[in-house]
């Protein structure tokens, strides 16, 4: 079992490995019924005192709307991919941001080399599980 002690380290944690601050906006488009959305994400900005503009679904549209306010995001494979799908996601677009996260399935290595040729960021691939949350992250620089 998770006790509240478990998941405030966590996202402690978190907060250290990826240089989360107050001044850091996360766009949050996972759900929150999954430990992704509500126990890493939505802990990690609390904890970090950052802001977050909060989606109710990933829709690219909404996406693409806000990230230009954002400085970070977290997602699914799957978000990533939708995105580099559409022909607006462009370097310009995301310039200012800091920091792209994925985790709850593997991203394959295709996916990485596009979206870095693409953006110029890399995606920081992490693990965890419900019963755990976070287990591992790649580094932040590296």
């Amino acid at each position: 079992m998770l006790t509240h002690g478990n998941l405030v380290s966590n996202a402690e944690a978190l907060v250290d490995a990826w240089r989360f601050t107050h001044d850091d906006v996360l766009l949050h488009a996972l759900p929150i019924f999954h430990s992704h959305g509500l126990f890493v994400a939505t802990n990690v900005m609390l904890l970090a005192g950052g802001s977050m503009i909060f989606l109710p679904k990933f829709d690219p549209d909404a996406v693409l709307e806000h990230l230009p306010q954002a400085t970070a995001m977290m997602g699914v494979p799957t978000f990533y991919t939708r995105l580099l799908d559409d022909a607006r996601f462009e370097k310009d677009r995301v310039a200012h941001m800091r920091l792209f996260i994925s985790g709850s399935a593997p991203l394959l290595a295709e996916t990485h080399r596009q979206f870095e040729e693409r953006t110029g960021h890399r995606i920081l691939e992490r693990y965890g599980m419900t019963e755990t949350s976070m287990n591992a992250s790649n580094p932040y620089d590296g």
